[in-house]
């Protein structure tokens, strides 16, 4: 075939390419939404006010609390910035976790205990990464 008519189909396919690429990665992205919709409405998170005089903390939706935290992201922020906690009305409500051992149920920070896991209760120093970690080293996992 002659050079003169291999551009023009090459040409094509890369243009083929390109658009069906396109149409992948819109497909993928759903439009470009920001993700909040595939939280389920009734997941729930453990949120700690920071405020000394207040330390509330409560369960609130997850889907909501992304929401707040989207409305009030800095870009320039290394870190999440508070939401107003619903017991004291000041900016320091924190995400937090709930210590997963029954008979301790202490709600903290993550990274509590200083160079350990994330999520190292600082009461009963339980963790559950941990724990997870050591059943998979076991083969129970």
């Amino acid at each position: 075939m002659e050079d003169s008519k291999k551009k023009p189909i090459m040409i094509g396919v890369i243009v083929v390419c390109l658009v069906a690429a396109g149409l992948i990665t819109f497909a993928r992205r759903g439009g470009g939404g920001s993700g909040l919709d595939a939280i389920p409405s009734d997941k729930m998170t453990w949120v700690k006010c920071n405020n000394q005089s207040c330390n509330a903390e409560y369960e609130m939706s997850e889907r909501e609390y992304f929401k707040l935290q989207q409305e009030r992201l800095n870009p320039m922020a290394r870190t999440a910035p508070p939401l107003p906690c619903e017991k004291c009305s000041k900016d320091s409500l924190f995400r937090a976790l709930k210590c997963p051992n029954p008979s301790c149920g202490v709600v903290f920070f993550r990274d509590s205990v200083p160079n350990d896991f994330f999520d190292r209760c600082p009461k009963c120093k339980q963790s559950e990464t941990e724990e997870i970690r050591k059943r998979r080293l076991s083969g129970q996992e």
